[in-house]
């Protein structure tokens, strides 16, 4: 009789340890998810409502505030993080205010297939808030080899071929730049700023 409670006692202490282990790397995956705004792929670091604290906070327009609901909705279904992804749009639409050639509701400057100057009739032109984002998401998609949600814009397979060629898939904020989504080499830099004044709202 001895000799079984030995063994069970050395079962629940062996279970006991693998439960407590497990539990530490759930903890340690969490504490990483909230230290790393770099990473593209994911759930979203900051809370919808946040975002939008945020958003009002600069002086964001209607079309920045239309889409952040629709970000929250699409870009999940590609593990995409949405918060990335308005980051980004309030960076490439000068927070909604469409100073450059890009037209509402491009929400990222994403230009047709094959175009190649920076003329206003280069960019596409989303009918709606819903197709600017999916088409945001769609776009961020090629670059992290994610599949398209519906049917997408030509500058999706340019951009998806563009990253094959380079042979590795897009993770992070800080490998936009440098001629991948954009020439500037400041580029992701610039969107991390803005994710991290968003940590603040």
């Amino acid at each position: 009789m001895g000799r079984l409670a030995l063994v069970v006692f050395a079962m629940c202490f062996a279970l006991g340890l693998a439960s407590q282990a497990e539990a530490q790397a759930k903890a340690r995956i969490e504490a990483n998810s909230v230290r790393e705004p770099n990473r593209i792929l994911g759930a979203p670091i900051y809370s919808r409502a946040k975002v939008e604290r945020y958003a009002r906070s600069v002086g964001c327009t209607h079309y920045i505030l239309k889409a952040i609901p629709i970000y929250y909705r699409l870009a999940p279904l590609r593990n995409i993080r949405p918060d990335v992804l308005v980051a980004q749009a309030v960076l490439e639409t000068s927070r909604g205010h469409y100073g450059g050639d890009s037209r509402p509701w491009n929400m990222a400057g994403i230009k047709k297939g094959g175009a190649v100057r920076d003329r206003p009739k280069d960019f596409e032109v989303p009918q709606n808030a819903r197709e600017g984002v999916r088409m945001h998401v769609n776009h961020m998609a090629a670059y992290t080899g994610k599949r398209a949600i519906g049917k997408p814009h030509d500058r999706y397979y340019e951009a998806r071929a563009a990253q094959r060629r380079r042979g590795w898939w897009v993770r992070k904020v800080s490998q936009l730049g440098n001629r991948v989504w954009a020439t500037d080499p400041e580029y992701g830099d610039k969107i991390r700023r803005i994710l991290h004044a968003m940590a603040k709202r």
